[in-house]
């Protein structure tokens, strides 16, 4: 069974039947462990990416988290732990508090941030690999930020007196800048660079619920930490905004105590995602990029490939690549010259380029093909992507050197995923056909 994370899932209390058909409705593979033995069996022979232990019970929970860091003191699992009494003893990146009641939505928005951080990691130590194969030196490893000293903090609330406590509460740790509408918020996040939003607002506000979904639609934006302070308790409401986007959701009046431990680790999630998407972007020198468009090119795309459908078959992991040809290129250069039409392929390969995951690969194939790889992620939720960034280079204007009007393009569009008897070379093969026959 490939998933997009195999998740380790320990209870004492055999009692993890629902929790494990939920996880596998959202695409992850669920690995039950009924005591400690079980599950240090599965850590060192299932390699699971993350686990969820439930603390809540005998004790059982809390020693089994003891021999996680025992036997990988570096790089520790990444945990969600339920039940535990105080989540703000523990300031760990990977490691994920949740009470004994807690919320299926709630769990999922917990389970997605670490999944990410995992893929991530993954793939910059497999990255590593390849470009030590073209004499390059490994990439310096990735550091979670310790303070968050420096962050800058938008808050939106209608009610400026409590937008101003909130400011208030959060200025010794973070500059602040405040709105009391969601389109000024936007408006704000596009123009300057934050590290968080906190946004006081009811669970049956439409504004909040779709400025959540713009701020995770958008290409520049789909990373920020929002943590919303609600009026209700009623799950289905919470869970419309977890569903539209939500990092965190607490009290409307909550202390300090509870909004400043959520937001330092929420920031420093931020932080880290960031520092790892640095190091991605120095990854792409000159010896294995494309000279044209600055993405990779086509040696180091299959090189690499073949390593990740290795990885991915050897731990059961989803991989799916997503192909670009673009229509009439030939008719183009016969019209305007291959000059003219160079320079067109560099400006398509930098938008390709720009809208990707730090953590995708994006490449061109040769010519007018490109490719993009996307580690850990399946075909329902690739295509989309693939399919937005079509739309917005075919929705481009681009302005063209000695070319007096606007130049437009269509891209074809395919994607394909990982199967058992795939090679690199047949993988991306299907993706292009499937570009064909849209």
């Amino acid at each position: 069974m490939h998933a997009n994370a195999r998740v380790l899932l320990f209870s004492d209390q055999n009692d993890s039947g629902d929790l494990a058909g939920k996880l596998e409705q959202r695409g992850y593979q669920p690995l039950p462990a009924n005591s400690r033995e079980d599950a240090l069996r599965i850590v060192t022979g299932r390699f699971p990416d993350i686990a969820i232990v439930n603390a809540a019970t005998n004790g059982e929970g809390a020693r089994f988290r003891q021999d996680l860091s025992q036997l990988s003191p570096d790089s520790s699992i990444p945990t969600i732990v339920i039940g535990f009494a105080d989540d703000n003893s523990d300031d760990n990146l990977q490691v994920e508090y949740l009470p004994t009641a807690f919320r299926d939505s709630e769990l999922f928005s917990r389970l997605k941030t670490l999944a990410r951080l995992v893929t991530m990691q993954g793939e910059l130590a497999l990255r590593s690999e390849t470009s030590q194969l073209y004499g390059l030196e490994a990439p310096i490893q990735a550091e979670p930020p310790v303070d968050i000293g420096d962050a800058r903090i938008l808050v939106i609330a209608t009610d400026e007196n409590r937008q101003l406590e909130i400011r208030k509460m959060i200025a010794d740790v973070a500059t602040t800048d405040g709105t009391n509408n969601y389109y000024e918020g936007m408006e704000r996040l596009l123009q300057h660079p934050f590290d968080a939003v906190i946004v006081v607002g009811g669970t049956e506000d439409e504004e909040l619920l779709e400025f959540c979904r713009r701020v995770r639609n958008h290409t520049n934006l789909f990373n920020m930490p929002l943590l919303i302070l609600s009026d209700s308790d009623e799950v289905s409401n919470q869970d419309k905004i977890y569903e539209a986007g939500a990092s965190e959701i607490l009290e409307k009046d909550a202390r300090p105590s509870r909004v400043l431990p959520r937001l330092h680790h929420l920031v420093r999630q931020q932080r880290y995602r960031q520092t790892m998407q640095e190091v991605y972007r120095e990854g792409r020198h000159y010896a294995a990029t494309d000279s044209l468009t600055g993405l990779f090119g086509h040696g180091y795309l299959f090189t690499h490939l073949q390593k990740q459908v290795r990885e991915c078959r050897s731990r059961e992991k989803h991989l799916t690549v997503g192909f670009f040809d673009i229509a009439d290129m030939a008719g183009f250069n016969e019209q305007y010259g291959y000059v003219a039409g160079d320079r067109l392929l560099r400006q398509i390969g930098g938008a390709i380029g720009g809208f990707v995951r730090a953590e995708d690969l994006p490449a061109r194939v040769g010519g007018d093909k490109f490719c993009i790889v996307l580690p850990d992620t399946d075909l329902a939720s690739a295509a989309p992507v693939l399919h937005r960034i079509a739309s917005v280079i075919n929705m481009t204007e681009f302005a063209i050197t000695d070319i007096t009007e606007p130049v437009k393009v269509r891209l074809q569009t395919g994607c394909a995923m990982l199967q058992d008897d795939d090679s690199a070379e047949s993988l991306v093969a299907r993706a292009r056909s499937d570009s064909m026959s849209g």
